[in-house]
């Protein structure tokens, strides 16, 4: 299978190497990022979010026509997945909601660990969207952008301190049974730290789960199993307006 991990801002990240060593064999992975056309390193506002998101959509559409099986949108804020699953056939995963169904499966209770306080409404609208906030327990941030969160602005040191302390309160005070990273800027220190657990309470890192879900939906499709439903919801538009809406190609 050929997935493209796709990173919706610019910025040099470590997402790529961690995928590939959790990638099965046989699976050949693509890294991107959209700096091309969206020249922000982080997309932490809504407006911010909106540019993404359309830049998202015409990279996974490309993708589809270059012969990928699927697109895994490497940031917790899922830009753009909504809008993408529902106009193109292949695979489209985001790393939040693969991590908010996973961490139900493995939990009953779960806190997200923010980036700052501007971002907490998102993690707990999109737990509401996924219909995973009957299980949230709290959403919690550690006070530190994602503008800020790359290696050579912050020691990832810090933001393994930082996550960790509010970690503990997520347990201790809120009654969390496992720990959902809501960045994957400062999900892969932790990675790379070796710093998964806590007290006995697991801390996921949406990267790894995203990308192994993106590996078993494209397997499930090629065993002839549904991945999507084109009833209500993702119910694909007429292909001929999309392609009225889509900027001509170079």
């Amino acid at each position: 299978m050929k997935i493209l991990v796709l990173n919706p801002f610019a910025g040099v990240t470590r997402e790529a190497e961690h995928c590939r060593r959790v990638a099965r064999p046989g699976t050949e992975l693509v890294f991107e990022n959209i700096g091309d056309v969206y020249p922000l390193n982080y997309v932490t506002y809504i407006y911010y979010r909106h540019h993404c998101a359309h830049a998202v959509v015409e990279r996974v559409l490309r993708a589809q026509d270059q012969g990928f099986d699927a697109v895994f949108i490497c940031c917790c804020y899922d830009p753009g997945l909504g809008e993408a699953r529902e106009v193109a056939d292949i695979v489209v995963t985001g790393a939040f909601e693969s991590g908010a169904h996973y961490v139900n499966h493995i939990a009953q209770r779960y806190s997200v660990i923010a980036t700052e306080p501007k971002t907490v409404h998102c993690y707990r609208e999109l737990a509401q969207l996924y219909g995973t906030d009957s299980k949230l327990a709290s959403v919690r941030h550690i006070n530190l952008s994602a503008r800020e969160s790359y290696a050579e602005r912050t020691d990832p040191s810090i933001l393994v301190q930082r996550t960790l302390d509010v970690a503990r309160r997520c347990i201790e005070d809120d009654g969390a049974e496992a720990i959902l990273m809501g960045c994957t800027l400062q999900s892969c220190p932790l990675t790379v730290a070796g710093k998964g657990d806590l007290q006995g309470v697991p801390i996921i890192d949406p990267v790894l789960v995203g990308f192994k879900m993106t590996e078993f939906l494209v397997e499930a499709k090629q065993a002839g199993l549904p991945v999507i439903s084109r009833y209500g919801t993702w119910q694909k538009p007429p292909p001929e307006e999309v392609a009225q809406l889509r900027p001509p190609r170079r």
